[in-house]
């Protein structure tokens, strides 16, 4: 694959992401987890699609995926004990759990240690401490502010006191994240396959309309107001259709699970900012 067609990619999969790192990142979904989940999929791909003997070689899954031998030998240990990735915790959870199951932090009973926030003395313990221990580099002020707003750290006269072990995210229903990973596969899984198609016109329907201009937040309401409307119509026509092909179906015929997906989208404008443009709007400037 020529690098241009590579650098193309990379930023066509980063705009994609971009909306799902977010939700990772609310959820409490590290880098850490994230990549691992990426490492399983890179090897799964890879076996199913690009090879395809009965005898697993590691060795070659390793230069398809770009992982070393021992990172793909790990992906299938697990797999094959049916285990999950060690789970990576957040900065905040690790703090919190220090703060829990460390007896310099904590009293009579396993009860936390109400701290100051800044040692006022050599050796005396803080919340500083505390997040330099067990956040390396993360800086103190910061975390705080993530604890108070999460409600699992209230402030006192004397200091702060942890209340809650769990660093709490908005919770989502698994119906909910088990649909996103549907709707996800299925609108990739259709581009792809429309852009690496091997014969013109032989991919799925996959059509956009959108306005030429840009529409205000007033037109975009009504907009969704009569989509709603109209898309349900005709989702409806299709579904009647799908009914009455049934009869038509073969006894012992491969099924495939099919449909149309029809979404709104409403585009943020900075998302498609790079970080680069990102970083110099922000004034940061380069070490080197």
């Amino acid at each position: 694959m020529g690098q241009e067609v590579k650098e193309h990619l990379r930023r066509a999969l980063s705009l994609m992401l971009k909306p799902l790192i977010r939700l990772l990142i609310a959820q409490g979904v590290t880098h850490a987890e994230f990549s691992e989940t990426a490492k399983e999929v890179y090897v799964e791909t890879a076996l199913r699609h690009f090879e395809v003997e009965g005898r697993v070689n590691k060795s070659r899954v390793a230069i398809l995926t770009g992982l070393t031998r021992k990172e793909v030998k790990n992906v299938i240990d697990r797999n094959m004990k049916g285990g999950v990735p060690e789970r990576n915790y957040s900065r905040p959870e690790r703090v919190l759990s220090g703060w829990y199951s460390d007896p310099n932090y904590t009293g009579p009973y396993g009860i936390p240690l109400e701290l100051p926030y800044e040692s006022k003395e050599e050796g005396e313990l803080s919340f500083v401490t505390l997040v330099k221990q067990y956040s390396g580099d993360m800086a103190p002020r910061q975390m705080l502010n993530e604890l108070l707003q999460a409600g699992s750290v209230i402030e006192l006269d004397v200091g702060y006191k942890a209340v809650r072990r769990s660093f709490r995210h908005s919770a989502l229903s698994p119906a909910f994240i088990k649909r996103l990973g549907e709707v996800g596969y299925r609108v990739f899984s259709t581009a792809a396959k429309n852009i690496d198609k091997d014969v013109e016109g032989a991919g799925y329907f996959d059509r956009m309309v959108f306005a030429d201009d840009g529409c205000s937040n007033e037109i975009i309401q009504k907009f969704d107001e009569y989509i709603k409307a109209r898309g349900q119509a005709f989702l409806e026509e299709v579904d009647v259709w799908f009914s009455s092909q049934k009869k038509t179906a073969k006894p012992g015929e491969d099924k495939f699970d099919t449909g149309l997906y029809m979404v709104h989208y409403v585009e943020n404008p900075d998302e498609k900012v790079s970080l680069k443009d990102l970083l110099d709007a922000r004034g940061v400037q380069s070490d080197s």
